[in-house]
């Protein structure tokens, strides 16, 4: 009986070898709004180049954050944790943000809740959903995406004022 440590490692391999021939410029070519489509603006936009290979980490990142910062990625490890994925890699990077923005521990717990709160779709094989509309699969899965981490308020004279 396989673990779900194997069961996931297999998605991820099935999904990264599927994935050769998806480069940010074939995956443009999907409809309007798909999550193909949308996958490979995200790629482009993320200056990744031309011909880079769609990832598992990629869709993910896209289906709950859709920017690469670094909060964001890191909200997106609280964000799994929460859909019960867990692993040392997540951990460490969770981690690692909780260190270096200790200031956006509220935004990263948030996000832990809105993890559980989204139904299970972390192990699943994103290939069949790239044709589906990117907000059709966030709607299924009950993925709350939010708009990028806030930016901490500037002070400047006037609030002093």
């Amino acid at each position: 009986m396989e673990t779900m440590k194997e069961k996931i490692e297999k998605v991820r391999r099935e999904f990264d070898r599927n994935t050769q021939n998806l480069t940010a410029l074939n995956l443009i070519k999907y409809p309007e709004g798909t999550l193909g489509q949308q996958l490979g603006r995200f790629l482009l936009r993320a200056n990744y180049g031309q011909n880079v290979y769609a990832c598992h980490d990629d869709a993910l990142q896209l289906l709950i954050a859709g920017s690469n910062s670094f909060t964001d990625d890191i909200a997106v490890q609280f964000y799994l944790l929460g859909n019960g994925s867990y692993g040392l890699r997540r951990l460490t990077a969770m981690a690692a943000g909780v260190l270096l923005k200790p200031h956006k521990i509220a935004y990263f717990y948030q996000k832990y809740n809105d993890g559980k709160a989204a139904l299970r779709f972390y192990d699943i094989d994103h290939l069949g959903l790239l044709h589906l509309p990117i907000d059709r699969v966030r709607e299924t899965f009950m993925i709350q995406a939010s708009p990028p981490a806030p930016s901490p308020k500037k002070r400047g004279i006037a609030s002093v004022l």
